[in-house]
């Protein structure tokens, strides 16, 4: 996947290579041969208690930056009380700059818990790909300058204003607009042609570029919201 958008893959070791070699081995083996500028992150759990392997780990690897927890929700118990354990016996031992990464089943409330618990990371797949979608339709409003449109479609092109304040949108047919009425804040038209007549006017964005986007419009709404 990665390779295929022209990017490094990237990622921590695999319960594989712990299975193949055992921990310990793993984890030198990791160490030894992974360029450096990847960052250390020890699978901790496919054998032992989650503890005493973070410990193991942090006295084998030297630049050790953090422990990776993936526990089966068969055996986690409460799996905020194994991170608040293994983060203390960390930290009383000198290791408080060693991170504790999670994975496994991973959704936007239990990363809350378990953030407030200690974890420093987080690996999240199943919800990410299979979360609530955004439905939306490419329909015709406007035909050569007349507003038309299918019932129950409003006609007519638009511009949509985003407050760069609050966040709100509003979505006028002609009509500029500069100020939000509710917070004050200014505005912006983010509608931008990609396509006139066919053809493209504006060359698409890069991955990093869609990916810092994103993140933006994540730190303005939380910055302006109750999120966590």
């Amino acid at each position: 996947g990665a390779e295929h958008i022209g990017k490094k893959p990237k990622g921590t070791m695999p319960h594989a290579l712990i299975l193949t070699l055992g921990e310990e081995e793993a984890w030198r083996k990791f160490d030894e041969f992974v360029e450096e500028g990847v960052p250390r992150i020890a699978l901790i759990d496919t054998f032992g208690d989650e503890k005493f392997e973070s410990l193991k780990a942090a006295e084998i690897l030297k630049d050790l930056a953090a422990v990776r927890l993936d526990t089966p929700s068969s055996r986690r118990g409460k799996f905020e009380d194994i991170i608040r354990e293994v983060r203390w016996e960390l930290d009383i031992r000198g290791y408080k700059d060693v991170g504790i990464f999670v994975s496994g089943g991973l959704d936007e409330e239990s990363v809350r818990r378990y953030r407030e618990a200690g974890a420093t990371g987080f690996g999240v797949g199943t919800s990410l790909s299979n979360a609530k979608t955004i439905d939306y339709a490419m329909d015709i409003v406007e035909i050569e300058g007349k507003p038309m449109a299918k019932k129950g479609k409003f006609s007519g092109a638009k511009k949509v204003y985003r407050c760069e304040k609050c966040g709100r949108y509003y979505v006028k047919y002609k009509e500029g607009m500069e100020k939000c009425p509710v917070c004050g804040g200014n505005v912006e038209n983010i509608m931008k042609p990609y396509l006139i007549n066919g053809e493209p006017v504006e060359e698409y964005p890069d991955v990093d570029e869609i990916r810092e986007y994103v993140l933006q419009q994540l730190r303005d709404y939380y910055a302006n919201s109750d999120g966590v």
